[in-house]
C-alpha cells in the first residue's frame, strides 16, 4: 500500500491518540512518519500557518532520530522537509515506503470537518478500499473537555462560571460536537467504510474496541500491550457548577440525533 488505508477522523477530544498509539502495535501496520498528517484539512482551508507547525514538527523528529542513530528513519523525515509541505507529492512520499503486505493510517480529528468536495476528493486518492474510524465522545462532555485543554494551553485561568460558558459557546469548539452534520456527510460520502465506535468503550471494553477496528479494516490480531494506559489525559481543571448542564443545554439537538441515529445501548457508551 502506498497510501493510508485507515483514516482516524476524530472526534477531537475523544482518544484518537489512544487508537493510534495501538494501531502502530499491531503486526499489519505501518507506521505513518505523524499521527495526525493533517493533509485533507489543509488542502480544504489552506491555512498557511499549519506549514511552519509541521516543518517545525518534522524537524524535531528527524533530530530526535538522527541523534538516537536511526539514520535510515532520520533520512525519510529530511526526504519530506526537501518536499513542499502539505502538498499531495509530500503526502504521497510520506507513504511511499509502506510494504505491500501492510496497511498504513492518518488519523488527524481535524477531518471531521471536511465538506464534500474534500471527502469525495479522498476518496479518489485513497481508492475504494480504505476505512474510516470515528470515536463518538457524550457531547457535552467532549466539549468541556476540548474548552480544559484549549484553556490550560494558551495559560489562560480565568475558570470563572462566565468564562467557560464563553469558551463552550465559541465556534471551533460547538462544530466539533456538532455530530449531526459530521455523520449525516460521512454517511452520504463514505456510507459503511466508516465505523462509529463509542469513547467509554476505551476505557471499559478496550481489546472488544481494537478487535472491532480490526475486522472493519483487515488487519490481524494484535497483542496491544499499551490498550489499558489512558493517552493525553485532560488537566485537572474544576470545572464549575452550572456549566455541565449548560453544555447539555446548547448540544440538546446533538443527543436527540444521536438517539435516532444509533442504538440506546451504543449511545450508553459514549
Amino acid at each position: 500500500m502506498t497510501l493510508p488505508q485507515i483514516i482516524g477522523f476524530g472526534a477531537h477530544k475523544a482518544g484518537t491518540t489512544w487508537l493510534h498509539d495501538n494501531l502502530i502495535d499491531n503486526p499489519s501496520i505501518w507506521p505513518s512518519p505523524i499521527k495526525e498528517m493533517q493533509y485533507f484539512n489543509h488542502r480544504m482551508t489552506g491555512q498557511k500557518w499549519m506549514i511552519p507547525g509541521m516543518k517545525r514538527q518534522i524537524r524535531r523528529l528527524h533530530n530526535k532520530f538522527e541523534a538516537a542513530g536511526m539514520h535510515e528513519i532520520a533520512a525519510q523525515y529530511a526526504q519530506l522537509l526537501g518536499i513542499e509541505i502539505l502538498t499531495e507529492e509530500w503526502y504521497r512520499a510520506a507513504y511511499a515506503r509502506c510494504p505491500d503486505d501492510k496497511q498504513s493510517l492518518d488519523i488527524t480529528p481535524a477531518y471531521a470537518l471536511l465538506d464534500a468536495d474534500n471527502l469525495r476528493y479522498m476518496h479518489e486518492l485513497l481508492g475504494p478500499n480504505f476505512k474510516a474510524i470515528y470515536l463518538i465522545r457524550d457531547p457535552a462532555d467532549r466539549i468541556i473537555s476540548a474548552a480544559r485543554k484549549h484553556m490550560c494551553e494558551s495559560g489562560d485561568k480565568q475558570f470563572v462560571v462566565e468564562h467557560w460558558l464563553r469558551q463552550i459557546t465559541e465556534e471551533p469548539h460547538r462544530k466539533r460536537s456538532d455530530y449531526e452534520a459530521t455523520i449525516q456527510l460521512l454517511d452520504d460520502t463514505l456510507g459503511d467504510r466508516v465505523l462509529y465506535l463509542p469513547f467509554k468503550q476505551i476505557k471499559t471494553e478496550p481489546m472488544a474496541l481494537l478487535r472491532s477496528v480490526e475486522k472493519h479494516s483487515g488487519l490481524t490480531e494484535g497483542g496491544y500491550p499499551r490498550a489499558s494506559r489512558v493517552s493525553h489525559m485532560s488537566p485537572r481543571v474544576h470545572v464549575p457548577d452550572g456549566v455541565q448542564e449548560a453544555a447539555c443545554i446548547l448540544l440538546r439537538r446533538q443527543y436527540d440525533w444521536l438517539e435516532r441515529r444509533f442504538t440506546k445501548d451504543f449511545l450508553s457508551k459514549i
